[in-house]
């Protein structure tokens, strides 16, 4: 659109030439339609003192005032009603209405509508132009959101922190110590037993009862309760399987090694082996382990002999699977 005036948009481009002609518009014949329109319209703009008594465009100035802004045309309307009225009112009535609304300390045209209020502030939002645009936005905004919380989380060292424990996690040797930590665990509440210390008292604003504070008996470390069962379990779970790895390790070929240093397959079938003699059969190699020692690390490792078997089953399934894969 050309921005011009309805009238004269409406007029006929021949009418438009002679428009043109009568208000001294120059170098017009070549222009389109469009482009006469405004043209004309700024040609009778920028001369309107001049050409507003052509009685021929009174119809152009009618649409400019029909064009203003409604709010513009009722401060327009009230303001000749008001210079009508004063030209009726004798002269000592207007300085008596003048006195009453400097002393009136609110009138009509101090109180605004909440809807004039509100319109005053269209212009101030950032209202998007089409839906389009507003998905654009909330769109971006989204993706803003989300890279500064992945610069925040990458920036705190978690993601490098969990691959490191994922990197250590993932191998045969992780699934051996992890069942061992959970042996000696078990076995740590018989051959260290717990002893009260104190109580902390209740706290009626916090919600909580009494806790009593309890802390492993460290005085038992000086008895033989203590390293019998655990000399036991060492030997068994730990120091002749790591003999067999050794031993029987077929990840070396030829001398040189290609893999473990001890066989993560050969420990585990040791210690599945061992476990069964033990406290299976009741194989007590001589003075080396006593009935009484032996039926404590049973007590106290989690299952007790099925716990170590199934241990040692599964880090055996692991190091055959990763045997598997280095292939």
């Amino acid at each position: 659109m050309s921005g011009a005036p309805y009238w004269i948009v409406k007029q006929r481009k021949s009418e438009l030439l002679g428009l043109a002609e009568k208000v001294g518009l120059e170098n017009y014949d070549h222009l389109l339609k469009v482009d006469l329109e405004s043209a004309l319209a700024e040609h009778i703009r920028a001369n309107e003192s001049r050409l507003s008594q052509n009685p021929s465009l009174d119809a152009f100035f009618k649409s400019i005032a029909s064009m203003a802004s409604p709010v513009k045309r009722e401060i327009n309307n009230a303001l000749a009603l008001t210079t009508r009225d004063d030209a009726k009112k004798p002269r000592g009535r207007r300085i008596t209405k003048a006195r009453e609304e400097i002393e009136a300390p609110s009138s009509d045209s101090d109180i605004q509508s909440p809807t004039s209020t509100a319109l005053s502030m269209l212009p101030s939002l950032p209202i998007p132009a089409s839906p389009s645009q507003l998905a654009d936005r909330i769109e971006s905004q989204t993706n803003s959101l989300r890279t500064q919380a992945s610069s925040l989380v990458t920036d705190s060292g978690i993601p490098a922190y969990l691959s490191s424990i994922r990197a250590n996690l993932s191998s045969p040797t992780s699934i051996q110590l992890l069942a061992l930590a959970i042996e000696a665990w078990g076995l740590r509440f018989h051959v260290l037993p717990m002893r009260y210390l104190t109580t902390i008292p209740s706290s009626f604003t916090l919600g909580m009862g009494e806790i009593p504070v309890q802390l492993p008996d460290l005085f038992a470390l000086l008895t033989a309760g203590f390293w019998g069962p655990v000399g036991t379990w060492i030997l068994t779970s730990v120091v002749l399987p790591l003999m067999g790895a050794w031993f029987f390790n077929f990840t070396m070929t030829r001398g040189r090694a290609r893999g473990y240093k001890y066989d993560p397959l050969s420990f585990n079938v040791a210690k599945g082996l061992v476990a069964w003699m033990v406290y299976e059969k009741g194989v007590r190699l001589g003075w080396v382990l006593s009935e009484r020692y032996v039926g404590t690390v049973e007590d106290g490792v989690p299952g007790g002999y099925h716990g170590m078997i199934t241990g040692a089953g599964i880090g055996g399934l692991m190091s055959v699977y990763e045997a598997v894969l280095r292939k």
